[in-house]
């Protein structure tokens, strides 16, 4: 690439990068000269993306599937089959994604892509193995990660493992899909399965842990087996594809660097939302508004709400203290509340009036000490 100065670099091209491109191109300053930089081509499907939505989605047109019903198996006894209400559950595969932004991308010869690996981000440079590129006004940085240990903090990871599954009968209700199935053994951890069916014989089938530690890939494996053997009573069935992941739960403060012209996005600006994992429909509306903003001639600032972090850090001392078992407290809330306002409330859609609404639907005695444990643990 013989261009070495643009007007904004994008420094990592995965949901983020694109997003913001994206929302670039369909503003006014589509017209600005704009370098997309990432290691992968992005042509497979490695990622999938969901999210629960009231109304059309940005990325209609590449939804994949999309649900009304959904199963929630917790403690209790309590197994429902539950409505989403106003709210829809879509989800998006990573390669209709790449393949709808680049697309459009591509029509627009002020944005470049380039192939490389990034070294650093610093000074108005991103540094890579092809060259070193310069950003006039703002660099994007997608590519800058935390270490998520500060004792401080209370940090976890949602780790996965998933099979799309193909069986030879037809097992699978297309549309129900199942959001969280607690019926397996915990280990004094938040454990559960997770049912996307495509078909009425193939599924996406996830095995999903909370905890601040990992296992090995086996561990996952054995439990997807069981599962599918043992409360799926499934025996002829072929794994048609796998997808793997690990994504950070933390209350860490995601605080932008210090050179105001290096503004981080995705996971490295704090868009993954830590109690439960989900980042594809925040990072959407805070990428919207940094576009807004670029648009005003405002400083882009990505502003984070204290008093929701506040409640995402008590829900992670819950799990990380092991204050109450997780599968009791999310059944708790799904059991005492319509779905759609627990849906609503996990979305940081709810006024404060509802927040406490729901607050008092969860084990009191334990996330009162967590409350306060929280408190003491910020001011120190």
């Amino acid at each position: 690439m013989q261009d070495k100065s643009f007007d904004y670099i994008i420094a990592g091209g995965g949901m983020a990068g694109l997003s913001l491109g994206f929302y670039l191109n369909e503003s006014s300053l589509k017209s600005k000269k704009i370098l997309i930089i990432d290691r992968d081509e992005k042509t497979s499907n490695d990622h999938t993306w969901c999210f629960w939505e009231n109304g059309k989605s940005d990325f209609e047109e590449i939804i994949f599937r999309c649900w009304d019903k959904f199963w929630f198996h917790g403690t209790q006894d309590f197994s429902e089959l539950l409505d989403f209400d106003e709210y829809q559950y879509k989800m998006i595969r990573a390669i209709d994604f790449y393949e709808f932004v680049k697309s459009k991308l591509e029509q627009n010869s002020n944005f470049k892509f380039l192939q490389a690996d990034i070294s650093s981000v610093e000074n108005k440079t991103v540094k890579t193995d092809k060259g070193e590129f310069t950003a006039n006004e703002y660099i994007f940085d997608s590519f800058s990660r935390k270490e998520y240990d500060n004792p401080k903090y209370h940090n976890l990871w949602q780790h996965f493992l998933g099979w799309v599954i193909e069986t030879e009968d037809a097992v699978f209700d297309s549309d129900e899909m199942t959001l969280f199935d607690f019926r397996i053994e915990q280990m004094d951890e938040c454990r559960f399965i997770y049912i996307l069916p495509f078909s009425e014989n193939k599924a996406l089938i996830e095995f999903t842990i909370f905890s601040d530690n990992l296992i090995e890939r086996e561990e996952y494996e054995e439990n997807l087996r069981i599962y599918v053997s043992k409360n799926l009573q499934i025996e002829n069935y072929t794994v048609q594809e796998t997808e793997f992941g690990i994504i950070p739960m933390s209350d860490e403060p995601h605080t932008q660097t210090k050179d105001s012209k290096i503004i981080r996005i995705g996971t490295s600006g704090g868009f993954v939302k830590p109690s439960t994992g989900y980042s594809f429909k925040s990072t959407q509306r805070k990428l919207k508004k940094l576009v807004e903003d670029l648009e005003k001639r405002q400083e882009p600032k990505l502003k984070h709400r204290n008093w929701k972090l506040y409640l995402d850090s008590v829900l992670l001392n819950v799990m990380q203290d092991k204050k109450h078992s997780i599968d009791d407290v999310f059944t708790c809330l799904f059991k005492k509340n319509k779905a759609s306002r627990v849906l609503k409330f996990l979305n940081e859609d709810t006024s404060l009036t509802e927040d406490f609404s729901v607050m008092k639907t969860v084990p009191l005695k334990p996330f009162t000490i967590a409350a306060f444990h929280t408190i003491f643990k910020k001011i120190r």
